[in-house]
């Protein structure tokens, strides 16, 4: 498979974020959903760089909104999970589901229940 049609591991974990936020989401939103999800240390660069890479990719869509009143500075920028982002985080979903069967006989690896 090619290496820009499989998420790495952050850019999963960010799509995830994006889909679980709904609509859209500032980055700001997405950081606190992974860390209060996942309780992963990662600096919120880390996910504005991957947003920016998802965009590129055509995963995610951004919609840029003017400033908050009061604040100036730069457009504000909303995040949303595109269609591909969809089948990607789906196809990504059922290898990590077939891994995970295919370990379930393994008496190292316990299953939810």
């Amino acid at each position: 498979m090619a290496r820009d049609t499989y998420p790495r591991e952050l850019e999963q974990t960010v799509l995830l974020a994006l889909a679980a936020e709904g609509s859209e989401a500032q980055g700001g939103q997405v950081y606190d959903r992974i860390v209060e999800t996942t309780g992963r240390d990662l600096s919120l660069a880390a996910v504005y760089i991957t947003l920016t890479r998802l965009e590129e990719k055509g995963w995610a869509e951004v919609r840029a909104a003017a400033p908050a009143a009061g604040q100036g500075g730069k457009p504000r920028k909303f995040y949303r999970l595109s269609e591909a982002g969809g089948l990607i985080l789906n196809d990504a979903r059922e290898r990590f589901d077939a891994l995970w069967r295919d370990a379930a006989g393994n008496p190292l690896v316990r299953r939810a229940e």
